[in-house]
């Protein structure tokens, strides 16, 4: 039982670390852009594959733009990309967010953005670094949207990496 405990472990440490992670801060995510490599695929495939991804990711809620030989920008919805509470109610609140992508060789480079929120289907006045107060802390009352924000950055970014990295290979 140990064995397969400790085989858990090891695989379980090798998969955190090679996720990628974005942290928010008051000036945005951190790193930001970031890096992965790529298993060997023509420009082309690149393009293609993101395409395909984010018709996938997003269910046809997306706009590709700015499309050159390597590289492309991406506008998309997430549905309850971030929460907070507030007198025991939970508000989920939905971001359209912008990642620009480009190959360099056999890595990309993928910078991160949200540009829009929403709630209720109401577009907000608001940023998502203006949840924070000038000391660089949440704001009261805020403390869940940093955590919650991250996870979805990073499912958003961990699907684009294992499906690129898959289609590499067909």
């Amino acid at each position: 039982m140990k064995f397969y405990f400790s085989i858990l472990l090891i695989f379980t440490t090798v998969i955190s670390n090679a996720q990628a992670r974005m942290e928010l801060t008051p000036k945005g995510f951190d790193p930001n852009p970031i890096r992965g490599s790529l298993p060997f695929m023509t420009n082309e495939k690149f393009i293609n594959g993101t395409q395909l991804w984010i018709q996938e990711f997003s269910r046809g809620e997306s706009d590709i733009s700015e499309v050159t030989e390597n590289s492309l920008t991406i506008d998309a919805f997430r549905d309850n990309a971030f929460f907070y509470r507030n007198l025991g109610n939970t508000f989920y609140q939905k971001v359209r967010y912008r990642i620009k992508l480009s190959k360099e060789g056999n890595e990309y480079v993928l910078s991160f953005q949200i540009t829009e929120i929403y709630a209720n289907k109401t577009l907000l006045n608001s940023g998502i670094t203006d949840y924070f107060k000038p000391d660089g802390k949440m704001k009261d009352g805020f403390e869940e949207v940093k955590p919650s924000i991250e996870k979805t950055v990073g499912i958003i970014l961990n699907s684009y990496h294992r499906y690129i990295t898959n289609y590499a290979k067909t």
